[in-house]
């Protein structure tokens, strides 16, 4: 079986000031957007359905069923709950937040022209929530094999860093503080560092080790697009996306020596971070969809990367008890046994910045609809059932520098960390179902909504078992003179892994989580 970070060791090899890891990658591209409440309730499985506002970011031919003016708006309420599992422990965590789903403008216009084949155009003005990061979680566990301090020995050995001032400065965010507080230290000979070592090291005792995390934020689209009736027969669209990221997480890591002896340079450290992500970016969106017979339809979309400029901000800061390590390889018994220092004290009062380009995967899907009783006259419409199969190719994740004149070792770091990516991952497959019964004004919908999981099979841990998302859903509208109300639950049930630290080999924890989240939407709109 392959290890799980194969190439991590060369992802760290570069020069320091790097951070981004495959996992998050996924962050910016494993989700699946909000939308509004009718979409949402038929498991956002519209691309050959249509006459919906999240036709805008499904597949944009479905604003061409418009034929009215629409306002949407769609609050929402967002509950995550994590089961983590750690070494044989179960731990739990939650958090609900307020979350906004689509809001915007539809405007449709019928076509002056008699001769002309097209019957009507659209433009839609939109915005929507394509994640929600808000999670609170945490987990601990008695650890024998490795150290979170040694994820800083890598990082000063694998960039080899021979110079001690180097070590000191380099790493702000990570090995400078380990080094400034001697919970890691060089390995000398004949005066020269030739190795790193670190004082918590687990042939010499347990550890015990806790982590805690608190997630906030969450990804949205702006998007403008465009829409096309022929006939009634082929409708065709496009969409222009600008993706925003707001991403903050708040982790605190704390590990200590449980084997009771208080004389071997090592007590215990806790480290805290602040760490986000922002950016922005762009893509583009399109789509058909063809009535071969009035109430049979079928669709195609491709949804092109999007080009992602993220700039990554942190500030962390290492407490460490060292024992009586500083004092006697100093020898001086006035020293202190806990050192503390924040990045800030090495970037002279700033936080740590960098700046990036992320390409995220395209994906591609095709559908079918089959609507019951289809006329003209959509209110007399009696129920519909739709399916779409869209594939997601995760291999397509790729970072590069933002610099415009990027050094021979940023290109080096990245082009061995997209290795990795294409080593992790795959083209995945979901599923989406749906359908709607509508009693004149009354509308009942359910559907079911199933990603697949973006990792390649083999690379997987033994025992951990495959990832994936499910999300049965149930709604229920009203429409009536020009307005409606939508409301839907949705419940995600998913299973995913966290890894708090990775080494180059194949020793450090993993926790396996279980995680379930409900969300509440309604939608209010009018048309006009």
């Amino acid at each position: 079986m392959k290890q799980f970070f194969i190439l991590t060791v060369f992802i760290t090899a570069a020069i320091a000031v790097k951070a981004q890891e495959p996992m998050d990658a996924l962050r910016f591209s494993y989700n699946n957007f909000v939308g509004t409440a009718r979409s949402q309730a038929i498991g956002n499985a519209g691309v050959s359905l249509g006459g919906d506002f999240s036709s805008t970011f499904i597949n944009p031919a479905g604003l061409a069923q418009f034929k009215t003016n629409e306002f949407v708006f769609t609050p929402g309420f967002f509950m995550n709950r994590n089961k983590m599992s750690y070494n044989d422990s179960t731990f739990k965590g939650n958090r609900s937040a307020l979350n906004t789903g689509s809001i915007g403008f539809v405007f449709s216009s019928s076509n002056r022209w008699r001769s002309s084949n097209i019957k009507n155009s659209t433009i839609s003005l939109a915005l929507t929530q394509t994640a929600n990061y808000n999670a609170r979680f945490s987990y601990s566990g008695r650890n024998n094999f490795s150290s979170y301090s040694e994820k800083w020995v890598e990082q000063l050995a694998n960039n080899r860093i021979s110079n001690f001032d180097d070590a000191l400065s380099l790493f702000p965010d990570g090995a400078s503080l380990a080094v400034e507080n001697y919970l890691v230290d060089t390995i000398l000979s004949n005066g020269n560092i030739v190795g790193y070592r670190t004082n918590a090291e687990t042939l010499r005792m347990p550890l015990n080790q806790s982590f805690t995390y608190t997630t906030r934020g969450g990804a949205y689209e702006a998007a403008l697009g465009f829409a096309w009736n022929n006939k009634e027969k082929l409708l065709y669209g496009l969409t222009i996306g600008v993706p925003l990221i707001n991403y903050s997480r708040s982790s605190t890591i704390n590990e200590s020596d449980a084997s009771g002896n208080t004389n071997n340079d090592f007590a215990r450290f806790t480290y805290t971070e602040d760490f986000s992500t922002k950016g922005a970016g762009v893509n583009l969106k399109l789509g058909l969809i063809y009535k071969p017979v009035e109430h049979f339809r079928i669709g195609v979309t491709f949804h092109t990367p999007s080009l992602l400029v993220l700039t990554d901000r942190t500030n962390a800061t290492l407490v460490a008890d060292v024992e009586n390590y500083a004092r006697r390889i100093r020898n001086d018994n006035t020293r202190p046994t806990t050192y503390t220092i924040s990045t800030r004290d090495i970037t002279n009062g700033n936080d740590y910045n960098y700046e990036y380009q992320l390409l995220t995967p395209w994906r591609a899907a095709i559908s079918a609809s089959y609507v019951f009783r289809e006329i003209k006259d959509v209110t007399k419409q009696k129920a519909f059932i739709t399916g779409d199969v869209e594939l997601v190719n995760y291999k397509f994740n790729s970072y590069s520098s933002g610099a415009s004149n990027p050094s021979e070792g940023e290109k080096q770091y990245f082009k061995n960390l997209n290795s990795v990516i294409d080593e992790l991952y795959r083209m995945a497959v979901n599923f989406k179902l749906g359908g709607e019964l509508k009693f004149k004004t009354f509308m009942v919908r359910g559907g079911f909504n199933y990603m697949g999981s973006p990792y390649k099979k083999d690379v997987l841990p033994q025992g951990v078992k495959s990832l994936r998302r499910i999300t049965p859903s149930l709604g229920i509208g009203y429409r009536n003179k020009g307005y409606f109300v939508d409301l839907t639950y949705a419940h995600t049930m998913a299973r995913d892994v966290h890894f708090p630290y990775q080494l180059s080999g194949n020793q450090y924890p993993l926790a396996e989580n279980n995680l379930t989240n409900g969300q509440i939407l309604a939608t209010v709109g009018f048309k006009f």
